[in-house]
């Protein structure tokens, strides 16, 4: 439960849980009689650690998904009043304030494509599903490293070849881990600057009056 709540109150990116990790590798007991015990606090250390990283991948996904579903509901809305605008403009409508302007349908188009623009700066839709097809990555890992872990207690074997075992077990998931969060936040980059590149583009394009392609 302890660490539970550190992993919820602590961003798994923040240096503290490496000073926390070795804080735990220092209480742990390596005298020969106490090896398995040893090795067994070493692996819920090194679990502790991708625990917080899926804490840190469902927080991300939902901040995400709200960015995703503010960004799609404004450009749903505005593009579809700034199509009808010039609809109920040529049937000869009027509000209130006089007759619509079939113009001012472009005002709410180009805030819709502004809407679209900003989901896909702030990874809004593609950060949502990353970052929940990476926490089910990580689950993955997790759950196989922890029955992996629990095969290996219940048959250690003999004492040496059991530590190390013990010990490839443990660095196995440690470098998986961490493997597979160092691919993800690359391809992340790759994904941010590639969509903030287009960006810039487009607007020196709109700029000198070109159309994209």
């Amino acid at each position: 439960m302890d660490a539970m709540r550190y992993n919820l109150l602590k961003r798994p990116e923040d240096p503290h849980r490496m000073v926390r990790f070795r804080e735990r590798l220092q209480d742990i007991p390596w005298a020969n009689n106490e090896s398995p015990g040893a090795l067994d606090q070493l692996f819920r250390a090194v679990d502790e650690l991708a625990e917080a990283e899926v804490y840190y991948y469902h927080r991300r996904r939902n901040t995400r998904a709200w960015i995703s579903g503010v960004a799609r509901t404004i450009a749903l809305a505005t593009g579809s009043i700034g199509l009808l605008i010039p609809l109920l403009a040529g049937a000869g409508l009027a509000w209130p304030a006089g007759p619509f302007r079939a113009e001012l349908g472009y005002v709410f188009l180009a805030i819709s494509a502004g809407a679209l623009t900003a989901n896909t700066l702030f990874g809004g839709t593609a950060g949502h599903v990353r970052f929940v097809t990476t926490q089910l990555k990580l689950e993955k890992l997790i759950t196989a490293s922890r029955i992996g872990w629990y095969d290996y207690l219940s048959n250690p074997g003999a004492a040496d070849e059991a530590s190390r075992r013990g010990f490839t077990l443990i660095l196995d998931y440690a470098t998986k881990l961490h493997d597979m969060v160092l691919a993800e936040t690359g391809d992340w980059a790759g994904l941010t600057l590639a969509a903030l590149e287009q960006f810039q583009k487009d607007a020196q394009n709109k700029g000198a009056g070109k159309t994209p392609p």
